[in-house]
């Protein structure tokens, strides 16, 4: 019995000294990884130096691209892994890096990266990542709710019209001196883009106050200007929406219409009205513009051929921060591009409502792009088409609807 015991000991102590030398698997060695800029880059930029996280269950790589922007690992243990790889510069960085004049204000941050999940990586053969691209404007529109609804009685309601501004940025933003203005929307366009590629032709331009620090926009955050009156709409229309809240409210003075909501004033006006004049079944083509120049000197014109009616504010293209264009919705053919009057640069698409007349309490609203440590980042690839979803449900504020985060 005691020899049994021995043997099977010594056994035992074979079978564990063969365990404990049994190979591990073969590392992989000369992978090469390529990177691929967005199309609009110059061909000289590459994606060099930069950081490259490789993370598995049980581990986690970090490489770091060459000169050319690529990536040569000389050996990298076989599994599965997510990657991931980020470029941050500013705005200004930016424009030295493209070919197209895209408009991007200096200090917006844009973002290139990568992340691709559960990448196996068992043999060495070369794989390519390709990069995507999102500009941080620091402010965007980010809801125009334009439609109106059907009040308690069943009559049209078109007094609740507001607009949204957002921070989508990682810095507070002070929205004093900034304008909000809508281009010309005759029926028949005066100026359309494509026959004017760099000026917008302005109907109403109204101009945020403050002295440089008064009005402030904290990263993720809005502010809700009330096109017509800044009250609680539901005690008239169950349908519609609060807002006595909202920042600002476009009058002639403080102490109109919501005394408690700060006026703002309409600087150019192509017409003698008094609100920011959204159109319940479209076009509307709002956009967002700085400058240090006096816009009242910039000329205005007359739509061509015509030496009265309505005159429009020509504003160039190049001190636009951000535009969307909401076109009017047809019920035979659909939206017509060719009433467009922003220029790609300014949106490279356009949004619009399925109601061709309005009074359906749809909202045009930018769709959620990311979250961040509880900041949430809105889409912006500078295209309304792919930006904006329509929304029955136009609250103000909301960023957690269903449809906003598909």
């Amino acid at each position: 019995m005691k020899k049994i015991i021995i043997v099977i000991g010594i056994l035992s102590i074979i079978l564990t000294a063969l365990s404990c030398t049994r190979e591990l698997p073969l590392p992989v060695r000369d992978l090469n990884i390529e990177f691929s800029l967005p199309d609009n880059f110059r061909s000289d930029i590459k994606y060099a130096n930069q950081e490259v996280v490789f993370t598995s269950s049980s581990a986690v790589y970090k490489f770091t691209t060459d000169s050319n922007g690529e990536l040569a690992i000389t050996e990298i243990i076989p599994d599965e892994y997510s990657i991931s790889t980020s470029w941050k510069m500013t705005g200004a960085q930016y424009k030295t890096m493209i070919t197209d004049g895209e408009l991007v204000e200096d200090k917006a941050t844009v973002v290139l990266k990568a992340s691709l999940g559960k990448k196996r990586v068992f043999t060495d053969e070369d794989f390519d990542v390709v990069l995507d691209k999102l500009v941080l404007k620091s402010l965007l529109i980010s809801k125009v709710y334009y439609t109106g609804t059907k009040d308690d009685a069943n009559k049209n309601y078109t007094v609740d019209s507001y607009v949204e501004i957002f921070n989508n940025s990682e810095d507070t933003v002070f929205i004093d001196g900034k304008y909000l203005a809508l281009a010309e929307s005759m029926s028949t366009p005066a100026y359309p883009a494509k026959d004017n590629p760099d000026y917008i032709y302005a109907r109403q331009i109204c101009k945020f106050p403050g002295d440089g620090n008064d009005n402030p926009i904290a990263p993720g955050k809005s502010i809700v200007i009330a096109a017509k009156n800044a009250r609680d709409h539901r005690s008239s229309a169950s349908t519609s929406i609060d807002l006595s809240t909202a920042d600002f409210e476009v009058k002639e003075a403080e102490g109109m219409g919501n005394p408690d909501v700060k006026a703002l004033n309409i600087l150019s006006n192509s017409l003698t009205i008094k609100f920011l004049n959204l159109m319940t079944g479209g076009g509307n083509a709002v956009f967002i513009f700085e400058t240090e120049e006096d816009i009242l000197d910039w000329p205005q014109y007359y739509a061509p051929g015509k030496t009265s009616g309505e005159r429009f504010r020509r504003v160039p293209i190049t001190v636009v921060l951000d535009g969307v264009e909401c076109l009017k919705n047809n019920a035979s053919t659909g939206p017509d591009i060719n009433l467009k009057r922003f220029q790609s640069l300014v949106d490279a698409g356009f949004a619009y409502t399925n109601a061709t007349t309005g009074y359906t309490h749809e909202s045009i609203e930018r769709k959620v792009s990311t979250t961040e440590n509880g900041r949430v980042i809105l889409r912006d690839v500078n295209n309304s088409t792919e930006d904006f979803v329509i929304t029955l449900d136009p609250t103000p504020r909301k960023y957690d609807k269903p449809e906003l985060l598909n």
